[in-house]
């Protein structure tokens, strides 16, 4: 099925003709917001729709990152048919591992986005919401919904191992329990912490 940008409600404008499925790999069952979270995205956002281009700034930018600012920036805008006017990019440092950034790194990641024609709506640095983020993983915690894992290294690399296998099993039509029994070590259990 194809549709026009002013059949697709958020994007009305251009008559750029689109496929409906454009991002259908992104469409998960689970991640699909309730109608009345929509509407009041509708309200607040218009016809705007925002993608980010999130650079970690660990290093210099490279042809990778150049295909991900063209599809942020642009081709994600045009597979849905959003009208220029109506397209917002956010400029996001992925700034989660300080020990690997620096500032050479964030003012290169600039001085190349300004280079490459790309304006961003705004720029943000993950950092930023760090505490607000640790104080709901806090009030998950203390509801039970969440957990701090203590597992060790070598324990997380054989549960991974061991989920591996397990899958592998179920995709070849075999028995998990046969080809990669659950290993009551790997079942210990575990220790909350807040």
């Amino acid at each position: 099925k194809t549709m026009t940008a002013k059949d697709n409600k958020p994007a009305a404008a251009a008559e750029t003709t689109v496929t409906s499925n454009a991002l259908a790999a992104r469409e998960l069952e689970w991640a699909v917001n309730p109608p009345c979270l929509l509407e009041e995205h509708r309200k607040a956002n218009g016809s705007i729709i925002r993608t980010r281009f999130p650079p970690e700034p660990n290093g210099y930018l490279h042809i990778g990152h150049a295909k991900s600012m063209n599809f942020n920036f642009s081709l994600a805008f045009e597979k849905l048919g959003v009208a220029p006017e109506n397209r917002r990019t956010i400029f996001r440092y992925d700034d989660t591992n300080p020990e690997a950034e620096t500032e050479e790194y964030i003012d290169s990641l600039r001085r190349d986005l300004e280079w490459l024609g790309w304006t961003p709506e705004c720029t943000t640095h993950s950092s930023d919401n760090f505490q607000a983020l640790y104080d709901l993983a806090v009030q998950l915690i203390k509801k039970g919904l969440a957990y701090v894992c203590d597992m060790t290294k070598d324990e997380m690399v054989a549960q991974r191992d061991l989920a591996k296998r397990r899958s592998n099993a179920r995709h070849m039509g075999k028995d998990p329990d046969v080809e990669a029994p659950l290993d009551p070590a790997l079942l210990s259990g575990r220790k909350c912490h807040v």
